[in-house]
């Protein structure tokens, strides 16, 4: 047998022993393991838990309610009459044991409430509402002419289409109860005033037991290319994923540039000389390159809008938010890698991704979902993000709609993102912790846990390995650095 057969044969045992001793060691699939289960079983809970049983965790959903009705007399000598009080009395109550809060205040405050995004409906009862259902009760024996008094439930897509339909439910809910109540004592008082003997048609009496119209419409449409209430949400999360995955690419890309990890494409192998750049320097250059990518990105996803037709009423203020949430999400995305390593990554994903969408209100409004989402909402950027956006779409970038606090909180996440990544980043260069092998020792009970234990490791020799690509345009001349390369000894 040949030298170099009998070489490629020793290797394959060593390869087959390293395989053995890795792969065998709970150590080596213990960690993935759990960390992949651990992660998508968070998912299932947050994105399930949040959409579930909306009508079950329905709390704080506020509706406006407007009572206008200055009541009436069934005859002159009796007693005044309003109807409008009564059903807001019986309303009150009953929707609050559903966690629907309605709110008493002028049209003119529940209107600009409405526009604004504030509350998710208006409840409006006109001034005249108590003589039309007198009016109704004369029309079922006299022969005039009657007209039905109605309850108008105004809704904004713009806030929501889930809340929107949340609304329209309570609407129909409403449409039974009062006629339920308001119908019992219409026919009292008819039969009180004409005499239990009187036989009223049946068309009347089918008249008098549902005699209140609600009807639920929409005072100012969404335009088309609105998607109905969702272009908000999905433009919200184009932008989050543009600084999270964004500054992930620029993590990668701008190490493997520094010579900080290797370049692969397919079988290409490439390890660029370590450049001598200090963690602060590479963090920086990774937040300018964020600054260009968020300007341009922001200018395309609007160009795309554009030519899918999308509705953009404020391309220039939405073109403005969209690169400072971008900027501000990919800054702090990478200030938490430069912080934490390879375990930024998954902070990352869990803090912008799995537990933003559940909790930004795009899909499900937070009074929907349990508690918690609130909370998390909070300190969530995919929420506040999105009530900036659906402002900017929906609500003409109305100062009170919430575009100034969405401005207001996305920059306080710049800020802390800097300030992150500057404190991190300057204190591991302080202490010597430069990017490469050795420039920070472990303690050995560290060591151990992530390490094969001594007596079932295997020995690794180190040696020079030339670089044999040649220099060019993009290429760093050929160095010597040491690579690993396994001569593996298994211990007995």
């Amino acid at each position: 047998m040949s030298p170099g057969i009998e070489s490629d044969v020793r290797h394959d045992e060593q390869e087959r022993a390293a395989v053995r001793d890795v792969v065998g060691h709970p150590r080596f699939w213990i960690a993935p393991v759990a960390i992949v289960i651990a992660l998508m079983s968070l998912m299932a809970a947050a994105y399930l838990g949040a959409v579930v049983n909306t009508r079950a965790n329905l709390h704080d959903f506020h509706v406006a309610l407007v009572n206008e009705d200055t009541g009436g007399r069934v005859a002159p000598d009796e007693p005044e009459m309003n109807v409008g009080k009564q059903i807001v009395e019986q309303l009150v109550p009953t929707t609050a044991k559903q966690g629907i809060v309605l709110q008493q205040m002028s049209r003119s405050d529940a209107m600009d409430k409405l526009y604004a995004g504030k509350v998710y409906g208006v409840i409006a009862i006109d001034a005249n509402f108590t003589n039309l259902m007198l009016g109704l009760a004369r029309a079922s024996v006299l022969q005039n002419k009657p007209v039905q008094p109605r309850i108008d439930v105004l809704i904004h897509r713009g806030s929501g289409t889930f809340a929107s339909s949340i609304t329209t439910i309570l609407a129909d809910e409403m449409r039974v109860q009062v006629n339920e109540q308001a119908g019992a004592q219409l026919l009292d008082n008819v039969r009180s005033q004409v005499g239990k003997d009187f036989k009223l048609a049946g068309a009347s009496q089918l008249a008098l037991s549902k005699p209140i119209n609600v009807v639920v419409s929409e005072p100012e449409p969404l335009p088309d290319g609105a998607a109905n209430g969702l272009s908000a949400f999905y433009f919200t999360l184009l932008l989050i994923l543009a600084g999270f995955t964004g500054a992930m690419m620029v993590h990668i890309l701008v190490d493997a540039q520094l010579g900080q990890m290797p370049i692969e494409f397919g079988p290409l192998f490439l390890l660029r000389k370590r450049l001598p750049v200090a963690r602060f320097g590479t963090l920086v250059s990774k937040w300018v390159i964020m600054l260009i990518i968020a300007v341009v990105q922001s200018g395309l996803f609007l160009l795309v809008c554009h030519l899918v037709g999308t509705s953009l009423p404020n391309a220039f203020v939405l073109w403005a938010y969209s690169v400072l949430t971008i900027t501000a999400v990919g800054v702090t995305s990478s200030a938490m890698m430069a912080a934490f390593g390879n375990t930024g990554l998954l902070l990352n994903l869990i803090y912008f991704v799995i537990l933003g969408l559940p909790s930004s209100g795009g899909t499900v409004p937070l009074e929907a979902s349990p508690r918690i989402f609130s909370a998390i909402a909070a300190v969530e950027p995919m929420h506040i993000v999105y009530y900036g956006v659906r402002s900017i779409l929906y609500f003409d970038a109305d100062p009170g709609s919430g575009i100034m606090r969405a401005v207001l909180k996305t920059t306080v996440l710049l800020v802390v993102g800097l300030v992150l990544g500057l404190i991190s980043t300057k204190y591991y260069d302080r202490k010597g912790w430069f990017r490469r092998p050795n420039a920070l020792s472990v303690p050995p009970r560290l060591a151990k846990l992530v390490d094969a234990d001594v007596a079932d490791s295997v020995t690794v020799n180190e040696a020079p390995i030339q670089d044999t690509i040649a220099p060019g345009p993009g290429r760093h001349e050929a160095v010597e650095e040491p690579v690993s390369q396994p001569n593996v000894v298994r211990h007995r």
